[in-house]
């Protein structure tokens, strides 16, 4: 795997370590983060004999709102009641909901009206009379079964189960761009709901998927629950481009890329005369430490180059990375070079998956997403919700007010549309997205605003395909925001048209 030290892990908080307790210590997989909360402060050496220094330990009443702030039940993946006292689970669950916004609660109950009473709160139930240790865990784990039977038995056909937390549930499939990906099938209380792009995929939906086996992996995960996996949806492997005006700055960000989002692997395509590039690349990659690394010298252009690469790989590739400078020149956005956008639209169209552009502007703690009418808002948004919780950052959308004077009753009903949306967004995903509301020309208002931000994420399905001409007198708000902007940029493709 490649090098990623800053890789995010599963973490979740145990309250009680009783038997059961003790137990999923045991069965819950390796590289899961654990916070254990037992009263008993004895328990201690038990949890660390059975997780050798990989678990956090506090002792206290898990009823207490201090001792629950302690263990980060907020940031956790989810939070397992396990205590053998089902009145002490019920408190712990009606706190946790009254006092806080953890992501999921997981308990066992342990007698019919206790069940009954957990899932009145809203909290994921397990039977612990009718299931035992195994169910509970693979409530933690989202397990994915593999179908067999049928296919080359390497996993590219799964049944996964939807979630009630997956970003998925509750959207139709059209609204999904699947990459690599495909859904076969839909199971819906003992009935067969047909893959077709109006099917709005439910909570406790069975649903078959086909595809790359590695691709499968992670886009399980999103069903599941778990959407932290930018950009492995589309693929494993990152591209990069050197076209000969990187310098160290780039090659820093470069490292930081490849640390918060978990690639496995990379190419490196260079120019093949850039030989002051390539000593930078092998010092960095020597420095780095890099695995599974592959490098190939091109003597044509950037797209005649990368065309070759998707020719073997397209379905692979999660991330194409190209340096701001080389892209746009020394000079600027304002005397940027001619035909780059529709490089960029080309490249949008030959390989589904993210471009990004570095500016040098990393750590991205702040990131920026314009928004403009007509953008797949669920596409862009989910994609902007993924990347901030693989960087642990901030995300703003950007909107402009529409102009009294020249806006017409749809400009307004659109704006107000796109303000709704997002606080609706924000609520599906559980994630804190505030809109920013500007005012003037939309082009300079967003240009103008970006300064605060770290990194820019753009859809590029939002950019208008038409001639210079035409660009003078209906400017593409999006492609000049990005062109303009020396932020690092993160350019996400067009959604797929069917599945």
């Amino acid at each position: 795997m490649l090098y990623h030290p800053g890789m995010k892990k599963n973490r979740f908080v145990l309250i009680g370590l009783g038997h059961l307790g003790q137990e999923l210590l045991k069965r819950l997989a390796a590289e899961v983060e654990l916070t254990v909360v037992e009263v008993d402060p004895g328990l201690e050496q038990v949890a660390q004999t059975i997780r050798v220094g990989a678990v956090q330990f506090i002792a206290g009443d898990a009823t207490s709102r201090l001792v629950l702030e302690k263990a980060g039940v907020n940031e956790a993946d989810g939070v397992i009641v396990t205590t053998t006292t089902e009145e002490v689970n019920l408190e712990v669950a009606r706190v946790l909901r009254e006092q806080f916004e953890p992501r999921r609660i997981v308990s066992i109950g342990i007698t019919r009206e206790g069940v009954k009473a957990f899932e009145e709160m809203g909290v994921e139930v397990v039977d612990i009379i009718k299931s035992g240790v195994t169910e509970l865990r693979n409530a933690m784990e989202q397990t994915v079964r593999t179908v067999q039977g049928i296919g080359l038995g390497e996993n590219e056909i799964v049944e996964v189960e939807v979630h009630p937390h997956s970003k998925l549930a509750g959207k139709a499939l059209g609204s999904i761009a699947p990459i690599n990906w495909r859904v076969g099938l839909i199971y819906r209380d003992k009935q067969i709901v047909m893959p077709r792009k109006d099917a709005v995929l439910k909570a406790g939906d069975r649903v078959v998927l086909l595809g790359d086996p590695q691709t499968l992996a992670m886009v399980s995960e999103i069903f599941t629950f778990s959407f932290t996996r930018f950009p492995l949806e589309y693929g494993p492997v990152a591209a990069v481009y050197l076209g000969g005006a990187e310098d160290e700055a780039f090659f820093e960000e470069l490292a930081y890329i490849f640390r918060v989002f978990p690639m496995k692997r990379a190419v490196f395509i260079h120019s093949a005369d850039a030989q002051l590039v390539r000593e930078k690349f092998e010092r960095f990659i020597t420095k780095e430490n890099f695995r599974s690394v592959e490098q190939r010298a091109w003597a044509l252009s950037p797209l005649s180059a990368l065309k070759d690469l998707f020719k073997e790989r397209k379905w692979e590739l999660g991330l194409i990375v190209f340096s701001r400078l080389s892209m746009f020149g020394r000079l600027g956005a304002f005397r940027a070079r001619r035909g780059r956008k529709g490089f960029f639209l080309t490249l949008a169209d030959m390989a589904p998956c993210p471009v990004v552009l570095l500016g040098g502007t990393f750590p991205y703690e702040k990131v920026a997403l314009p928004l403009v009418g007509g953008l797949e808002l669920h596409h862009i948004f989910g994609t902007a919700i993924e990347i901030s919780l693989s960087l642990e950052s901030e995300t703003e959308a950007l909107l402009v007010n529409p102009s009294e004077y020249i806006s017409s009753e749809e400009d307004v009903q659109e704006f107000e549309g796109m303000k709704k949306a997002v606080s609706d967004m924000s609520l599906t995903y559980k994630r804190s997205v505030n809109s920013r509301i500007l005012s003037g020309n939309p082009v300079e208002a967003m240009a103008g605003a970006v300064k605060d931000y770290n990194c820019l994420l753009v859809d590029a399905g939002g950019w208008k395909r038409q001639g210079w001409l035409r660009d003078l007198l209906d400017p593409d708000v999006l492609w000049q925001v990005m062109k303009r902007s020396p932020l690092t940029s993160f350019l996400v493709p067009p959604l797929e048209e069917s599945l």
